[in-house]
C-alpha cells in the first residue's frame, strides 16, 4: 500500500480520537490538552513509522510544536476556547470536540506532507508499535514531568 494513503489514513483515525477524548466532560482544567497532545503525537509517531522512520517518544511530542506556527497557534486557541466552550454542557461538549478533532487533522495533514516531501511515492512500511493506551501514559507522564 502506498505510504501517503496509509498515513492519511492513520490520520483520519486519529483525528477521530482526539475528537472522542475532548468531547469527554473532565473537570480537570488542561487535562483535554494533554490528552490530545499525546494522542497527536501517537498520531505523528506512527505517520513516521508507516514511512519507515522510528522515532522515540520525545521526538513524536517534540514534532507536535515543530509542525507548523499555524498549527500550533490553532492548538493553543482550541484549548483555551475548549477549556472555556466545554464547560457548557452537550453543546461545548461537541464544539470542543469538533475543534480538537479539527485540530489533530490539520496536524496529520501537515505531518503526512512532510514525510511525503522526505520520501516521495514510498510504499508503506510495516512496523511495530505500542498499544495507544500504553503511549498516552508514557507521554502523559513525560508531559507532566516537563510541567512539573
Amino acid at each position: 500500500m502506498n505510504a501517503e494513503k496509509a498515513a492519511r489514513s492513520w490520520v483520519e483515525e486519529s483525528a477521530t480520537r482526539a475528537a472522542a477524548a475532548a468531547a469527554i466532560p473532565m473537570p480537570i482544567p488542561g487535562a483535554h490538552t494533554a490528552l490530545t497532545s499525546a494522542i497527536e503525537a501517537y498520531m505523528i509517531y506512527h505517520v513516521a513509522g508507516i514511512y519507515g522512520e522510528k522515532l522515540t517518544l520525545g521526538e513524536a511530542l517534540a514534532l507536535v510544536p515543530t509542525l507548523g506556527t499555524g498549527i500550533v497557534a490553532r492548538k493553543v486557541a482550541t484549548a483555551v476556547v475548549g477549556e472555556t466552550v466545554g464547560q457548557i454542557p452537550l453543546v461545548g461538549w461537541l464544539v470542543k470536540g469538533a475543534a480538537s478533532g479539527g485540530t489533530a487533522f490539520a496536524m496529520g495533514v501537515v505531518a503526512v506532507g512532510y514525510f511525503e516531501k522526505k520520501y516521495p511515492k514510498r510504499e508503506a512500511t510495516p512496523f511495530a508499535t505500542a498499544s495507544l493506551t500504553d503511549w498516552v501514559k508514557a507521554a502523559l507522564a513525560q508531559l507532566g514531568s516537563k510541567i512539573s
